[in-house]
């Protein structure tokens, strides 16, 4: 049955309503099984046209919410989202079109439907490029306007159903990763403490530096991400070692230029053993950056200043405080004032002068 030919005021609207409730009568089954009531926005500027729609979208038990304008379909929009607008495509104001573009912006789950006086093809080509689902020309058949509306519910529930799907196959993946990424990175710490354990010198300095930054990391109110991943690099940031002899590692004499070539190699091979499991770029820069001096004469890239990640700068005072507080094949270890003293005459060549005097504030805890 056709309906409002695109004329100003009511058209055999009584005898559309009654081709409304034979509709609803032939399908009781449908009604019944949609529940709760699907809702549905309605804009049209011509009351009688937009009495109709209303009253056939709720016969045919969807809930509806009705403007006038698409400014005023905008304002409900916002107050309460439906999964379904139809709106007509000339009406004073901004219009239809607008209306499609500005939902398909911030409502892109919305299915739009979209009414056009006559049979201008070019209205219905703006329409489908600026997102519309589905068009009409007035006049529209009931049944095809019902047919529309149960295609446009089921296409949005299909999209609901298939999002839904995927977030929890997302979530799904990222547990799976997560677990394994903590068994890459456990296996990755056991072997940095059999890396240490080879030499009863350097036993347990990952673990220290890695309390140490904890401790630091508080101090310095890092945000909890930071801490992580402070935490995450401190453990692994010697990882590299395991490429280098024991013969370099173990030297007990002072090591030749090509040797000490090969032990400032650890930082740059850390990275690289690293890299296929950590993501975190923070993570890696800090432990390719532990060795760096912010006068730009450390390595591996001879980095200065705050061009050195903040982690890395870190990272460097923990690193030498615990290597210099703890026995080596070469040394004995140094009293802890000698080591202040050390790390206080060498800020602002090899560090950060303000991680220093922070570090100094926080000294005595770490002794305890």
């Amino acid at each position: 049955m056709d309906w409002f030919r695109g004329q100003r005021g009511p058209r055999r609207v009584s005898s559309t309503l009654e081709g409304v409730g034979a509709a609803a009568r032939r399908e009781p089954m449908q009604l019944l099984q949609r529940h709760p009531p699907i809702a549905v926005t309605i804009v049209d500027d011509e009351p009688a046209a937009l009495d109709v729609l209303a009253r056939a979208a709720r016969l045919w038990n969807y809930s509806c919410q009705t403007a006038t304008s698409a400014e005023q379909a905008v304002e409900l929009l916002e107050q309460s989202p439906t999964p379904i607008v139809v709106t007509d495509m000339r009406m004073p104001g901004r219009g239809g079109l607008w209306l499609v573009g500005e939902i398909r912006r911030r409502w892109p789950d919305v299915g739009i439907i979209v009414l056009t006086a006559g049979h201008d093809q070019t209205d219905a080509q703006e329409c489908l490029r600026a997102g519309a689902h589905h068009y009409f020309f007035k006049p529209i058949k009931l049944d095809e306007f019902h047919h529309v509306l149960e295609t446009t519910w089921q296409s949005f529930h299909r999209q609901q159903e298939t999002q839904r799907i995927h977030n929890a196959l997302q979530r799904a993946v990222r547990r799976q990763t997560r677990r394994v990424r903590r068994t890459f990175l456990s296996a990755i710490a056991s072997l940095v403490r059999t890396v240490e354990e080879r030499d009863p010198y350097t036993a347990g300095h990952s673990r220290r530096v890695r309390a140490y930054a904890l401790r630091f990391a508080a101090a310095l109110d890092l945000d909890r991400r930071q801490r992580k991943q402070l935490s995450l690099a401190a453990v692994l940031h010697d990882i590299g070692k395991v490429g280098i002899p024991d013969g370099i590692l173990h030297k007990p004499g002072r090591l030749t230029p090509e040797e000490e070539c090969i032990i400032r190699s650890h930082p740059e091979m850390s990275e690289r053993i690293l890299a296929p499991i950590v993501r975190s770029r923070p993570v890696l820069a800090a432990i390719r950056g532990h060795h760096e001096r912010i006068d730009g004469k450390g390595n591996p890239d001879g980095l200065a200043g705050e061009k050195i990640p903040l982690l890395a700068r870190v990272l460097a005072i923990l690193d030498c405080y615990d290597a210099l507080t703890t026995s080596r094949a070469y040394r004995p270890a140094l009293p802890t004032d000698e080591v202040l003293t050390f790390l206080e005459s060498h800020a602002g060549t090899h560090f950060d002068p303000s991680l220093v005097r922070a570090f100094l504030r926080i000294a005595p805890e770490l002794v305890k």
